[in-house]
């Protein structure tokens, strides 16, 4: 018996310590679990969810697009300013014709009209609302001739093309540096501290200059090498310097004070330079070797490279399996590659384009993020390709609005909780918050409604966002202090606001924790 009664009480002593040890852990961070007990109580309340988001830190937007990531409204006010016109027919914007008079400044043809007309006048707010569904996703309804939300969401891009370029590469760098600095102050507002910018840095006019060079090779070494023989390094170097000026305009434009603290100031950001996945193979080619060197000779701004355009059109399907090899040549063990991969659904395009896509992208091309990666369950081996990515540390940018409005991929359908049960990092990201009609704290909002994420995990995600950046090991460090910084003022606010009993209820959830 007396043996019995030590045993005993040895576990209620040991239960005991365990208790207080459990007890004492929680009271130590106190604040950041009465914020998650405050998070799971406003479940039932989404308004006030999604103002909670909105307040809360958000670390960094590692996938946005910049063109397809200025709303439509402002889009309009560019075209307005610079005089562009209208093909009300299609509701796409266009450069006046350099050659057309005053008295007809878009030209003598009847279907195309100045914008400032167009939206202007008894009929002008019709024109202007449609002009804003045309540039976006608002209010779509399928019709014959754009069947999807697919559709509409990239047809988009060429309606709008006029308003975020120039007729040349300097007014274009001029344009960039306006959508950066809209960007950095819309991400201010919503607690968004970093971003990476996806831009084109080297368009139509290199691929028609350098990719003829490369067209009767077929191995890639003696591509590169016909392109740095036509003059690939003094593009790359002319390049470079330009996207200085271009640091130094967004600056100017920022007008910060010593502090950083005036709106989009405080925010970091790098550009991701686009390769256009659709193009003929040695235009794809040159463009992969002039972004890779651009990365590796400004490395600071230009932080990585990413393929860009629909993965399910006719040649990214047929040129997959090149462009990845393409990639692993030209980019290395040096050059931060993000590739989106995998967005795509059962549907969409055969079984046989869905099985290969991430791996490819991971193993082959080397990718260190992966942009969406919806098909994950199509993919041979999911298992065994979610361990690799969780050993190597691939990231996996999800995009949650994109992928329901043009994959029709939502709620639980979705892989995020996949991703999250294999221990494959994951940061949330817009990808086109303009042409979608969001912003980030709305991603966080439909984790949270949709997948059931919690406050801790929606935090770890944050974090996310900047460890896995295209920085360097300080910088990381640098804005992961920032974050932190910014969590803990953050939970003191809302620590602030509850009630005793609250605390109390957050503490005892916080012992006994049941949400993802």
């Amino acid at each position: 018996m007396g043996v019995r009664r030590r045993i005993l009480g040895a576990v209620i002593l040991l239960a005991a310590a365990l208790v207080v040890g459990r007890i004492a852990v929680v009271a130590s961070d106190l604040p950041a679990h009465v914020t998650a007990g405050q998070f799971e109580a406003l479940r039932h309340n989404l308004p006030r969810m999604r103002a909670f988001l909105n307040r809360m830190p958000k670390g960094g937007d590692l996938h946005t697009h910049l063109s397809g990531a200025v709303y439509a409204e402002r889009l309009i006010a560019f075209g307005l300013r610079d005089g562009l016109c209208l093909r009300p027919a299609d509701m796409t914007l266009l450069p006046p014709p350099a050659d057309a008079p005053a008295a007809q400044p878009c030209g003598a043809d009847p279907a195309v009209v100045p914008l400032a007309a167009a939206v202007s006048g008894p009929k002008g707010q019709a024109t202007y609302d449609r002009l804003i569904n045309a540039l976006s996703l608002r209010w779509f309804l399928p019709t014959p001739e754009t069947p999807s939300g697919h559709d509409q969401f990239f047809g988009t891009f060429g309606r709008f093309n006029a308003a975020t370029s120039g007729p040349d590469w300097p007014s274009t760098l001029d344009r960039v540096a306006e959508m950066v600095v809209d960007q950095l102050k819309q991400y201010d507002a919503t607690q968004v501290q970093y971003a990476e910018f996806m831009v084109t840095f080297f368009g139509g006019e290199d691929r028609r200059a350098l990719g003829p060079v490369a067209a009767g090779e077929s191995d890639p070494a003696a591509m590169l090498a016909a392109l740095k023989a036509a003059g690939l390094d003094r593009v790359v170097a002319t390049r470079a310097e330009q996207v200085r000026g271009l640091m130094h305009r967004i600056e100017t434009l920022l007008d910060c004070d010593d502090a950083r603290t005036r709106p989009g100031c405080g925010v970091t950001f790098r550009f991701i330079a686009q390769v256009n996945r659709n193009s003929p193979p040695a235009g794809v080619f040159a463009q992969t070797a002039l972004s890779a060197a651009l990365v590796r000779a400004l490395p600071e701004v230009v932080a990585g490279f990413n393929y860009v355009g629909p993965e399910d059109y006719r040649i990214s399907l047929a040129d997959y399996r090149t462009h990845m090899a393409w990639i692993g040549f030209l980019a290395g063990q040096d050059v931060p590659v993000a590739l989106h991969a995998g967005e795509l659904w059962l549907g969409l395009v055969p079984p046989p384009d869905l099985d290969f896509h991430i791996r490819a992208a991971v193993e082959v091309a080397g990718a260190r993020r992966i942009g969406h990666g919806t098909a994950i369950p199509f993919e041979r081996d999911m298992e065994g390709l979610l361990k690799e990515m969780r050993r190597r540390g691939v990231t996996v940018e999800i995009a949650l609005t994109s992928s329901d409005v043009i994959l029709g991929v939502r709620g639980r359908e979705h892989p995020l909780l996949t991703y999250l049960a294999a221990g494959v990092p994951i940061t949330l990201a817009t990808d086109d918050a303009g042409v979608s009609r969001i912003d980030l704290s709305g991603e966080y909002f439909r984790a949270a409604r949709d997948q059931g994420i919690g406050y801790p995990t929606l935090k770890a995600f944050a974090h996310n966002g900047l460890k896995h950046a295209f920085l360097s090991e300080a910088q990381k460090q640098t804005e992961l202090a920032k974050l932190d910084a910014a969590f803990t003022a953050f939970e003191a606010s809302v620590m602030a606001e509850v009630s005793t009993g609250e605390k109390l209820r957050a503490l005892l959830r916080a012992l006994l924790p049941v949400s993802p």
